[in-house]
């Protein structure tokens, strides 16, 4: 594993434009991450408050 990963690593030292796109889809893949836990947070956030009113509206 991680010969591979060195020869890939040195494959891409050769290619910059390749690398570029390895980073740029790699910060991509990160940032999308993020966004989704961003959203799932929210979401949940959202379903307690929600239970919370609810609760309320039920007494």
């Amino acid at each position: 594993m991680l010969k591979a990963a060195g020869d890939a690593v040195s494959a891409l030292r050769g290619q910059p434009l390749a690398l570029a796109l390895v980073v740029v889809n790699l910060l991509f893949l990160t940032g999308f991450a993020f966004m989704l836990r961003e959203i799932a947070q929210a979401v949940a956030r959202k379903d307690a408050l929600l239970a919370k009113i609810a609760s309320h509206c039920m007494k």
